[in-house]
This record gives C-alpha cells, structure tokens and sequence, in this order.
C-alpha cells in the first residue's frame, strides 16, 4: 500500500494546487495524516491486503454478485444504483467499498448530496483511515475533481455520490452528459470502478445522462420490513439489473439489510429464527361483526313500552275529502262543492235518432 499512498498524496496534492478552497475538505486519515518516515513502524492497523481476485469487486450480497455475470462488479465499469432515499442504495455503494478495502483498494468518496455518515460506514465495515472523503462546494466542482482523481490513476473506486433536487442554472444537462462520459472512459482505461448514486427521477435531462455513461444500472426499491418483535430492525430490497453490459439484464435479487444498533440487539440479529419479514400494512377489506351486549352481564335503562296501533275498523273521526287548492274555472265546478251536474253511471241521457238504412235523411223540422 506504500504505492497507493503515494499515488493518494500526489493526487492530494494537485487538488490543494488546482482548488485551495476544497483543500479543507478532504477528509480520511489516509489524505490527512503524514506520511510515515522511512524505518518508522507502522500504525496499529495494518493496511488491507489485496487480493488474488482482481477483475471484480464483490458487492457484499451473495445474491447479488450471483446475478451480475462476472461475480461481482468488474474493474474499470461504470456502475449507476439508482433509488430513493429509503431503497438502501447508500448502504449498498458502502458495502461495496468495504469489500474494495478488504481486497486493498483505495477508495475515494465524493459527497456532493452532503449525506456522508462516518457513523453507519464503520457500521457497514468502512476503515475511514483508508477512504478518502471530498465534499465539492458544487457539481461542476465535483466532476473536475474526479476527472483529476481517473485521469493520476490514484484510486481503485470512487463513488460519485450526485445530489438531489433539480438542477442549478449553470448544470447544463448537455453538458453534464457529456462529462459524465468522459468520466466513464478515464474509468475504463485507469482500470477503476465508477460508482455514481442517483435518485428516482432526475431533472433536466440528468437521468438519460446517467444512463447513457453507465455501463451497468441497478434500480432499488424496498418490498418489506424485517421486525424483531415490535422494532423494525432491516428491510428486504429488491435489486432490479436494468442495463448490464457484462451480462444478462433483467434479473432479480432480494437483499435483506439490518440496521445494527450494537448490544444485545447484534446478537438477536444474528439468529434468523427471531426474525420475521413483514409487508406494509393495508387497509381492511371488511369490518368485523359487532355482538350485542348480553343483558345479564350489563345494566341498561328499561325501554319505554310500545304503544299498541289502532284497529282499522275503531276509526270515528270524519270523512276526509280532498278540496283543490285553486279557483274553479268557468264551466267547471269544484270537486266535493256539491253543486253542478254530475255524471251519474245509472242515469240514461238523451240519444240521437236511429239512421234509416235505406240512407234517407229524416224530414226537418219547419
């Protein structure tokens, strides 16, 4: 790791002479400390040893690198994990630089959605003493650092960790785009893995972008919780394979991620029997039957007794008639006035005379 470390200080180095006000944000034991004079004993640490396996670097997940092609995320690919904030895409990209670590590799992180926790990357197996953190004060800053960092060849796998929201006036999504590839072909002839983070929807044109320098795309999406009891310890996410250059697209793998909180609780995480996967609670489709109160057991007031309905036939009030409510028009009485001339069906009126068959009209009166 001698090498490494002195690729890491000259690269240091050029940042502070290119940018001076980025300077104090570099941060990493391995930017920030001295190098160790010649004889002197090395820290309590040693440094990651690396690894016979040097044309991937594993994910963490089984699952995952199974679904992948190579094994794992080949050197010098552009990787894309796209999600929101819930998805664990951040948990992931830490995963894979733990296993970068592990094999000697010097990762760099660049923080441009400012989210970095130092906290949960020692929990997902981070040494912060070999990982180099910058924290660009914009993107275009961001992107000329990188460049600079793929161009000395001075890291194994930088994470571009891209921040969220739309996109300031000065971003030009064209021009974005077309750094963003020429960040994916300085990764491709250094031999380094380009990890960039990306929301759900990006605005601007950003999201073509990415898609378009990355050579591989993972979509993230929380399925379920995983409970201990009552407490929400993890989660199980489901990784899509939405583009892969290096082998077939289209698969699926389930990732369960626990959130350790150390104590007890590591050790109760530890056995799978105590755990239970749960999926977000819906709504009911029916409502349950309600039982009536027994008597016995309750007191309630006496209900007042029902009066009894009159017989049809006990009624002595007065006949209703019913009376119109407007004027009488001439010619026309009243319904129930009880004068005028009604029909009778009984009575027989007048008729005209019989029509004589032979045609003949009958005589006119004079």
């Amino acid at each position: 790791m001698s090498t490494a470390r002195g690729d890491v200080d000259a690269a240091v180095a050029g940042l502070r002479a290119r940018w001076g006000a980025a300077a104090p944000r570099v941060m990493g034991a391995l930017a920030l400390a001295p190098a160790p004079a010649p004889g002197e004993p090395p820290g309590d640490r040693p440094a990651p040893a690396p690894t016979d396996d040097d044309r991937v670097i594993h994910t963490g997940f089984a699952a995952l690198d199974a679904i992948l092609g190579p094994g794992g995320l080949p050197r010098s690919a552009s990787v894309a994990i796209r999600g929101d904030g819930s998805s664990g895409r951040t948990t992931l990209a830490l995963r894979v630089a733990a296993e970068a670590q592990t094999a000697g590799s010097v990762v760099a992180w660049l923080d441009l959605s400012r989210s970095f926790d130092p906290v949960e990357a020692v929990a997902r197996g981070i040494r912060l003493e070999w990982l180099v953190i910058i924290t660009p004060a914009s993107l275009d800053e961001g992107l000329s650092i990188a460049g600079s960092l793929l161009a000395g060849r001075s890291v194994d796998l930088l994470v571009l960790d891209l921040p969220g929201g739309r996109l300031a006036k000065t971003d030009k999504p064209a021009r974005i785009a077309d750094r963003l590839h020429r960040l994916a072909a300085l990764a491709r002839r250094a031999e380094t893995l380009l990890l960039i983070l990306d929301g759900p929807v990006r605005a601007g044109g950003l999201a073509s972008a990415v898609d378009g320098s990355t050579g591989i795309r993972l979509e993230l999406a929380r399925r379920s919780w995983v409970r201990l009891g009552r407490d929400v310890v993890g989660q199980r996410t489901e990784a899509l394979v939405a583009h892969n250059r290096h082998g077939p697209p289209g698969r699926k793998a389930t990732l369960r991620i626990l959130y350790a909180e150390g104590g007890e609780r590591d050790a109760c995480l530890a056995n799978d029997a105590l755990l239970i996967d749960q999926a977000p609670p819906q709504a009911p489709l029916h409502v349950p039957p309600h039982e009536a109160p027994d008597r016995k057991t309750h007191d309630h007031a006496t209900s007042p007794p029902l009066r009894a309905a009159p017989s049809p036939g006990l009624g002595t009030g007065p006949t209703l008639r019913a009376l119109s409510d407007r004027p009488a028009r001439a010619g026309r009485q009243a319904m129930g006035s009880g004068s005028g001339h009604r029909y009778r069906p009984d009575r027989q009126g007048p008729r005209r005379p019989a029509r004589d068959a032979t045609g003949e009209r009958p005589p006119t009166r004079p």
